[in-house]
């Protein structure tokens, strides 16, 4: 049998904010856990004596230089400045250890301890037998390899920006608005992938969004020239990971008509869409996951409608409240991947500004759109909220009520179906007393 390696603290928690993060540097800085890595070819980070006091920082042992041009899957990076630790990396969850391949140490990578066997194992097994340029063009995290430890495995991917700080996907900040849009494009293809192969996310947020470059963490990247350079030039990439909390579900579910129990709803990212905010007892998880999607994009996006028009039409129909209106992850790629042809150079090439203002994703995408294009794509528009929606809106915002009420709403719906289930009986009985 092959050697493995005892993971010493309670692994996985049901919150992770109850981790110790200093237990679990122990393990990943114990001479038996370097040695196990070694021997499969991985040098990993080291927590040296500048990080005592923050033990979530560590940085590279073998030399490589210290900025350099990558090709895919693994980043570009970078170091600016003074800093006696250029590339080092942050990670507050004890889960993730950064490392370098023996064989090139310019090759950096990041390793996530997950249970074996897991829904996350499945789905990272799967995405690891697609091959890289499946997942290249899919714009999903690249997995490297998959280190078997009995009850627990080790996944490798290329260290991206880290898996911490969700803010910086974007940073610099005053990068073009073309980099914006790639970052939609590579989210809604990514999406879509997964929705093809019945995978459910359900944890989308630009946090769990990586960039293919890094440099010293704690900096954030805030002034970072070689990201801007990137930025400008078209050279990075996006993609989507973390299936910590994700489904997949067998291949032959029909996804039109799969429904999970509301509280499943309730997990993620905190973008999800008012899907199961009036009482529903049941929820479309995949609509779900469009819902929240669209969502996020609002929250981060929706105000450049002005200069991309037909984004008002596009975020409507991604978190419209009429679900069996609203735009599956394929038919969102579509739509929007129509838009792009339309977009002028000259927005793409211009500096992205953030919003000025917080914005719901219910909010009036259309005002101020010329009166001839809101003619032309009325039937996308969101109608604003009605009464009756706002009531049980209301009702559900009070304590217990988020339990209470899908169980009234289950119960009256059930009784909405004698009639339905007694016509069916008598049929039943009149054709058994009179064959035709």
């Amino acid at each position: 049998m092959e050697h493995t390696i005892p993971i010493p603290f309670p692994f996985p928690l049901q919150n992770n904010d109850d981790a110790d993060i200093c237990e679990r540097i122990a393990f990943w800085d114990s001479p038996s856990t370097l040695e196990w890595f070694r021997q499969r070819g991985y040098r990993l980070y080291v927590h040296n004596e500048l990080a005592q006091d923050q033990p979530w920082y560590s940085e590279p042992t073998l030399g490589c230089e210290h900025s350099y041009e990558m090709q895919y899957p693994y980043s570009h990076y970078s170091s600016e400045g003074n800093s006696k630790t250029p590339l080092r990396a942050i990670d507050f969850t004890g889960k993730v250890v950064y490392a370098q391949e023996t064989n090139d140490p310019s090759h950096h990578v990041a390793i996530k301890l997950i249970v074996t066997d897991s829904e996350e194992h499945r789905i990272l097994q799967f995405l690891h037998s697609q091959g890289l340029e499946v997942l290249k063009e899919n714009c999903l995290i690249p997995v490297l390899n998959i280190l078997s430890n009995g009850p627990f495995s080790f996944v490798v991917m290329p260290r991206q920006v880290n898996f911490t700080w969700g803010g910086v996907v974007y940073f610099p900040k005053r990068g073009p608005v073309g980099n914006v849009i790639r970052i939609m494009h590579s989210l809604l293809k990514a999406l879509a992938f997964l929705h093809e192969n019945n995978i459910l996310h359900r944890d989308i947020k630009l946090g769990n969004v990586l960039v293919s470059h890094f440099g010293d963490d704690d900096t954030l990247y805030e002034n970072c020239s070689v990201r801007s350079q990137l930025q400008w030039s078209g050279q990075l990439t996006y993609c989507l990971f973390d299936f910590d909390i994700s489904i997949m579900l067998p291949m032959d579910t029909d996804r039109t008509r799969c429904r999970l129990p509301y509280k499943l709803s309730w997990d993620g990212s905190g973008y999800q869409p008012h899907d199961t905010m009036q009482g529903e007892f049941d929820y479309d998880p995949f609509a779900y996951d469009v819902g929240t999607l669209g969502s996020v994009l609002c929250a981060h996006y929706q105000h450049l409608t002005p200069q991309i028009p037909r984004l008002a039409p596009f975020l409507d129909r991604m978190v419209t409240r009429n679900i069996p209106l609203r735009f599956n992850a394929s038919q969102a790629l579509q739509f929007f991947e129509a838009i792009l042809p339309e977009i002028p150079e000259t927005v793409i090439n211009s500096v992205y500004h953030e919003k000025t203002k917080a914005s719901d994703y219910e909010c009036d995408r259309w005002e101020g759109l010329p009166p001839d294009f809101i003619k032309k794509w009325e039937d996308y528009r969101e109608p604003p909220v009605p009464f009756s929606t706002s009531v049980l809106r209301w009702i559900y915002s009070f304590e217990r009520m988020p339990y209470i009420l899908p169980v009234v709403r289950l119960f009256f719906f059930r009784i909405a179906l004698v009639p339905s289930r007694i016509g069916v009986f008598l049929r039943k009985l009149w054709s058994v007393g009179f064959p035709s």
